[in-house]
């Protein structure tokens, strides 16, 4: 429907309540944070272009969500946050380097 600000209101109301439970059950909340942040990264990039915003919300993203790799379905969510990565330009190696990840 092309309704994108809702959309971005909507994912910044999710983001918020998920931080706010993550404060308390990181375990469980963290990998939906980065979800959020990853879903928030794809809208930026294709919908609602704004490069810098993408890849702010994809590091993060990517950060959150790396600890919990081991979990299958969160090796999916980094799958697609580097996809977007690959999509903004950012190499994929020198971003890892740069974070001190091998």
């Amino acid at each position: 429907k092309n309704e994108f600000a809702k959309a971005e209101k909507s994912y910044e109301e999710a983001l918020a309540i998920y931080q706010q439970l993550a404060e308390v059950n990181p375990q469980t909340y963290l990998p939906h944070v980065g979800m959020t942040l990853k879903n928030m990264a794809i809208l930026y990039l294709r919908s609602k272009p704004n490069k810098v915003r993408s890849l702010e919300l994809v590091d993060e993203a990517i950060m959150i969500l790396l600890p919990f790799q081991h979990l299958g379905y969160i090796q999916n969510y980094l799958k697609v946050a580097f996809q977007i990565l690959d999509a903004l330009g950012v190499d994929r190696a020198e971003y890892l380097k740069g974070k001190g990840i091998s």
